[in-house]
């Protein structure tokens, strides 16, 4: 005999009971950097595209009213100071963005997260470096790391 509130029933299987379609010891779904990066977008007015062409190295595109902007996200373990520079932080990343074959007017992104701030860091490519987005009031982004 087993009842809605009990965590085992009788059946040998069927070790706990489901709650609304999920499982009680497990809790939530986690979400992936793409799934959280979409967000933050669509929080700034963005529309997010993910990239489907494993030929190009970036995670997504979003758009909006005159802007079009290739993101490449990075998620790190442990946080970057604030005179870090990008360059030599990651190579790579970095490199692979000025590689696209896109044209000049598609902007291009490196958004970092850390894995203990729950904020991303936003670097632009310029031609010659690559920038820290510090504020943005038209999308309403503030980088925390700035005063």
């Amino acid at each position: 005999m087993s009842t809605p509130t009990a965590f085992f029933s009788e059946d040998r299987y069927n070790i706990f009971f489901k709650i609304t379609g999920r499982n009680t010891i497990r809790g939530l779904r986690t979400t992936t950097v793409r799934d959280e990066a979409r967000v933050c977008a669509e929080r700034m007015g963005y529309h997010w595209l993910a990239n489907t062409d494993p030929a190009l190295s970036s995670d997504g595109l979003i758009y909006r009213t005159a802007a079009v902007v290739v993101v490449t996200l990075k998620k790190v373990r442990y946080a970057i100071s604030d005179d870090c520079i990008i360059e030599k932080k990651f190579p790579d990343e970095v490199q692979a963005l000025r590689i696209l074959p896109l044209p000049e007017y598609v902007l291009r992104e490196l958004w970092i997260r850390t894995q203990n701030e729950r904020a991303w860091r936003r670097f632009c490519k310029l031609p010659e470096t690559t920038a820290e987005i510090e504020f943005n009031t038209a999308e309403n982004y503030r980088n925390t790391h700035f005063q």
